[in-house]
Order: C-alpha cells, then sequence, then structure tokens
C-alpha cells in the first residue's frame, strides 16, 4: 500500500506540473486584463498540433517540437489584445465588459478549434515519446518523458515567475495587474503590457500542449477538459493569483492521483471542483486570494 501511494504522488506532481503551466497562465490574464479567456483550451491543442507538425511531419528534434509549440501559441496570443480586445474596449470605453469579453473569447474558442479541425483534420494524431525507458526506484519505476515533462514544466514557472519579480516588463505586469491606472499615470504602456500577458498565458498552454503530446491524442478539443479543470483551478488558488494557481493546481494533481486508491477513476475529473467548493465555503476568495476590503 505505501508502494502505490508513492507511486501515485509521483505522478500527481508530474500532473500538477502541466495543471500549473495551464492554470497559471490562464490566471494571469485574468489577473492583468480582467478577462476569462475561454479559448486557452485551443492554445493548449495548438502547441500539441505544432509539436506534431515539428516532429513528426518535418522530423525536427523533440526539443524543437516543444519550442515549436510554445513560440507559436505565444505569436499567435500576442495577436489576440490588439485585434480583438483593444477594439471592444475603445467601442465600448469603460462600460462593463466582462460578459462581452467572455463571449469574445467563446467565438475565438469556436473560430480557432474549426481551424484546427479543417487544417489537421479530425483524426486522432500520435507524437512519439520525448525520451524512452524508465527511472526504477526499486518499489515502483517512473517514465523518462514524465519526469522531462515536470523538469521542462518547473524551469518554465521558475523563468515565469524571475521574469515577473526581476525583469522590468515584468514588474510593469504585476504593477498594471494592481492598478493600472497608476500603472499607466507613471508612464506604463498599457496597450504593450495588455498584449505580453496574453502572449504570455496563451505560451504557456501552448507549451503545456506540447509538452504532455506523447501522452495523449492530438485533437482538436484535446484542451476542453484542462480548460474546464483549469477555471477550478484558478478559482480555487484566488482568480488572478499566480501563486495560489501554482498552489491549487499541484493539491488538486496529487488529490486527483491519490483519489483512485480509494474511490473508482470515473469521479476523478470531479474531484478538482469537490475541492473548489469545500475550500470556497471556508475562504470565498479562494487559498490566496484577498478578502474583499470592508
Amino acid at each position: 500500500m505505501l508502494e502505490s501511494i508513492v507511486e501515485f504522488l509521483i505522478l500527481g506532481i508530474v500532473l500538477g506540473g502541466i495543471y500549473a503551466l495551464f492554470s497559471t497562465g490562464l490566471s494571469l490574464i485574468f489577473g492583468v486584463l480582467d478577462v476569462i479567456n475561454v479559448a486557452h483550451g485551443e492554445f493548449f491543442a495548438i502547441g500539441g498540433y505544432l509539436a506534431f507538425a515539428a516532429i513528426v511531419l518535418l522530423h525536427l528534434p523533440a526539443a524543437a517540437g516543444v519550442a515549436a509549440g510554445a513560440v507559436g501559441a505565444f505569436l499567435l496570443g500576442l495577436a489576440v489584445y490588439p485585434l480583438l480586445i483593444a477594439p471592444l474596449k475603445r467601442r465600448f470605453g469603460r462600460q462593463p465588459q466582462g460578459s462581452l469579453f467572455l463571449v469574445l473569447t467563446l467565438g475565438l474558442s469556436t473560430f480557432l478549434q474549426s481551424s484546427l479541425l479543417a487544417i489537421g483534420g479530425g483524426d486522432y494524431l500520435r507524437v512519439p515519446p520525448y525520451l524512452r525507458g524508465i527511472v526504477d526506484l526499486g518499489f515502483t519505476g517512473i517514465s523518462n518523458q514524465r519526469l522531462l515533462i515536470l523538469a521542462v514544466a518547473v524551469l518554465a514557472l521558475v523563468a515565469l515567475f524571475l521574469f515577473l519579480y526581476g525583469h522590468r516588463q515584468g514588474m510593469a505586469i504585476r504593477a498594471v495587474a494592481m492598478n493600472p491606472d497608476a500603472a499607466q499615470a507613471v508612464g506604463v504602456n498599457l496597450t504593450m503590457i495588455f498584449t505580453l500577458a496574453i502572449a504570455l498565458g496563451t505560451g504557456l498552454a501552448g507549451l503545456a500542449g506540447a509538452l504532455i503530446a506523447p501522452l495523449f491524442n492530438v485533437y482538436p478539443a484535446v484542451g476542453f477538459t484542462f480548460t474546464v479543470k483549469a477555471f477550478a483551478i484558478t478559482i480555487l488558488g484566488g482568480l488572478g493569483n499566480l501563486a495560489g494557481a501554482l498552489l491549487a493546481s499541484f493539491l488538486v494533481a496529487i488529490v486527483e492521483t491519490m483519489s483512485v486508491l480509494v474511490i473508482p477513476s470515473e469521479w476523478q475529473n470531479v474531484i478538482a471542483f469537490v475541492i473548489m467548493i469545500a475550500v470556497l465555503l471556508v475562504r470565498p476568495q479562494g487559498l490566496l486570494g484577498r478578502a474583499p476590503a470592508g
């Protein structure tokens, strides 16, 4: 029993790295722009498709495929704010736009998913493992592929937080998230920061999609389940709180994998929402979110 617990704990940590990449990007976009990006899962799928194209079709190294997924999703993300969100903001000014952005990103989700279907077809595509073999831990083994996923996810998340806390543009992103009007008053270019924040978020989603492609089939709607779960994780961690999203990602992933020991696997996908509801009943602001003033 102890060996099974350790084995599932390791699997949960690896899954948590993927959840963290995906959910942190979603939380970053919401924290900076106050926009719920329903199309986040499609950028995850784009990362998988680009990895497939680079590795299977072009016969490039695995590292090139992963980079293609991340960079491609980042570059596409650069177009989202200036082409879609900014015109809507100019049109409606300071009127509440939350529901409009929700519909807008839902339309973007449909467009991207239909485009992937038209370009790549509806077949399930397979990406070969980036690394083969396993690491023997004595009582169990863990594949090199999963260790690679965890290592790259951790490096990417460390790089993100170093950028946000150590780079001028990263600190500008944090300033805009806290008070956009004050940030603009001291010379921060809001358009550039909004554009960069979305691109960083979508780039993380693309990286997650490319990393996990060998473990899942790649198809247009592959990101849907991750998107729904990421909403629960983002709310659980505290809307817009990156550290909260990071903590909630690993918490949900570990509980999900460990739950297989005591409940049927068919119930695994509801775990995130059960945890979210339980925590929100005690802390409505989420794990690390701030309570409303007053």
